[in-house]
């Protein structure tokens, strides 16, 4: 597991909380300087990691998307069956899907998509603190978004399975539903549909968050067409789109390239 850590803030110390919790406590670091770099974050990370684990920090003028791209190589280290987790936090001061899409990490996000073995597990922040507030959640749920029992999903059910530190996994699933939860290897829940997908998502999910010592992990089984110009389709945009700035959420992408 790696944490992009572009500062230290609020959305640095949920990825950090994530990381620990779900990679059972082991996991790379690394920072990437830009314009407005706190020069002394190396020495307030040591400070609040406690030294571990330390924060690579690379050259000024280095490109934070080919560093990233190395990083989960190094750990891969040649093997086919290690899936690296890039945690990418992401404050934001307001809710502006522009601003997001202008950001360095949205365009890291839309490459490591394309990059085999890897997954993206975005941690989003809205708020004007710039420091770390020294609260965490206490309970990890993870929820993969469950349409079919396809070839898709079972690898999201796979990946969720692997991750430590789980209080409760379950798929979950809209709409009418004519396959057995056997299928998945996990219980999968029911939820309607009256409208739109990303509603329904945030109704389900705002019920687990609506308790302040949970967060939800969602894993979304997404299908990566690398043959075509828009790589994702509509759905998975518009479920990025609605959990984009929902507190106490991790969205994590577990792409099937096709």
């Amino acid at each position: 597991m790696l944490v992009y850590a572009d500062a230290l803030d609020v959305a640095a110390e949920g990825a950090v909380w994530y990381a620990r919790r779900t990679a059972g406590g082991t996991f790379a670091a690394v920072h990437v300087p830009g314009k407005t770099t706190d020069t002394g974050i190396r020495a307030r990370w040591f400070d609040f990691t406690g030294g571990e684990p330390r924060l690579d920090v690379k050259p000024v003028g280095s490109d934070p998307t080919e560093v990233v791209l190395g990083e989960v190589a190094r750990l891969r280290g040649g093997r086919d069956d290690v899936v690296v987790t890039v945690v990418v936090p992401e404050q934001y001061r307001k809710r502006s899907l522009l601003a997001a899409a202008q950001r360095a990490q949205f365009r890291l996000k839309l490459r490591l998509l394309t990059e085999p073995g890897a997954v993206v597990a975005d941690v989003p922040a809205v708020t004007s603190e710039r420091r770390p507030e020294g609260r965490v959640p206490d309970r990890l749920i993870v929820r993969v978004l469950a349409g079919e029992p396809d070839a898709r999903t079972r690898r999201a059910v796979e990946y969720a399975q692997g991750l430590a530190g789980v209080d409760e996994l379950r798929g979950l699933h809209f709409g009418e539903r004519d396959w057995d939860e056997a299928e998945l290897g996990i219980p999968v829940d029911d939820a309607p549909l009256p409208g739109r997908l990303g509603d329904a998502i945030l109704t389900e999910v705002r019920k687990l968050t609506a308790d302040p010592a949970t967060a939800v992990n969602v894993v979304l089984p997404e299908r990566i067409d690398t043959g075509l110009r828009r790589l994702r389709g509509p759905r998975a945009i518009a479920i990025k789109r609605c959990l984009l700035f929902e507190p106490h959420v991790i969205l994590s992408s577990v792409p099937t390239r096709e």
